[in-house]
């Protein structure tokens, strides 16, 4: 340090005044490619905020209509299988051109309730459509309980989903 300090000192007035000038012009445009880089990331996050708060108000007004519409109507029979009735609520929905798969699958038999399970693959939906989907399954007459749901946002259309939607349902076992 002692050196660095005697090579300053030996230099003219004239030396020393341009190596202040340069240190100063460097800082200057440190902080200011600090300030640029800081702007930018707080326009980006403000961006990404903006489009979840538009999301959120998407989802809001759906769920206003939702309210304001009367529940769907559903067959009160008893027999009818959880696969069936989740294709017709799922049809109404989402329309059956959204629905990619429907997979029916038995869990244990457990202290002689057996459970039934069914997997929907709903391709392509809009935000207001999945939620559509939930509401119909939440209001069918008997529900339908939703046991797993996986939302998958398509890379090159923001506003369409991949949606899994797993139901299930206890009954009596045979």
């Amino acid at each position: 340090m002692s050196r660095l300090a005697a090579r300053l000192g030996a230099l003219a007035p004239r030396e020393q005044r341009l190596l202040v000038a340069a240190a100063a012009i460097t800082a200057l445009v440190v902080v200011a490619r600090v300030a640029v880089a800081v702007r930018d990331d707080l326009a980006t996050l403000r961006a990404r905020v903006a489009a979840h708060e538009r999301d959120l108000a998407e989802v809001r007004r759906a769920a206003a209509t939702l309210r304001r519409s009367a529940p769907p109507a559903a067959a009160d029979d008893g027999a009818a299988s959880l696969l069936a009735r989740l294709e017709s609520t799922a049809d109404g929905a989402v329309g059956r051109e959204r629905i990619a798969s429907m997979t029916p699958s038995a869990g244990p038999v457990e202290d002689g309730v057996a459970e039934e399970r069914v997997a929907l693959s709903v391709r392509g939906a809009s935000l207001v459509d999945t939620v559509r989907l939930l509401h119909a399954l939440e209001t069918a007459s008997p529900p339908i309980r939703v046991a797993r749901l996986e939302l998958r946002k398509h890379p090159d259309e923001a506003e369409r989903f991949d949606a899994t939607v797993e139901v299930a349902q206890t009954r009596p076992a045979p």
